[in-house]
């Protein structure tokens, strides 16, 4: 992997996650945070934690994600706390994308099965 961070697109890096269904809960707790602030005059939360971790010996990571958040009501608040898991790619550069930007090599020059030098081990 290379050195040089590319960064990874933020909006494309939510709605692939879960499929989609987290950036839907995303929005829907931030409208549902800022209406309750708007109707209580009393501050809310939105939190987002991400917690990743390596698949095998591939460039791939589980990713947990978690929302949680709080609406504030006239005498009090409620809460809300989901978390849900995505594997996805680390491309060179660092940058996470739900699958590989490059396939690498499948077969040699002669047409046979490329083995990787880790496999080899």
């Amino acid at each position: 992997m290379s050195n040089q961070n590319r960064g990874t697109d933020l909006p494309e890096f939510i709605h692939d996650l879960d499929a989609g269904v987290f950036a839907e809960k995303v929005a829907r707790a931030l409208g549902d945070v800022a209406a309750g602030v708007v109707d209580q005059n009393k501050a809310g939360e939105v939190t987002l934690k991400f917690t990743m971790g390596k698949v095998g010996n591939t460039p791939r990571v589980q990713i947990k994600h978690k929302l949680s958040y709080k609406v504030p009501e006239m005498n009090g608040s409620y809460s809300q706390e989901n978390t849900t898991e995505s594997v996805m790619h680390v491309n060179p550069g660092g940058r996470i994308t739900q699958f590989p930007e490059n396939q690498g090599q499948f077969f040699t020059k002669k047409g046979e099965v490329e083995t990787h030098q880790d496999e080899k081990e």
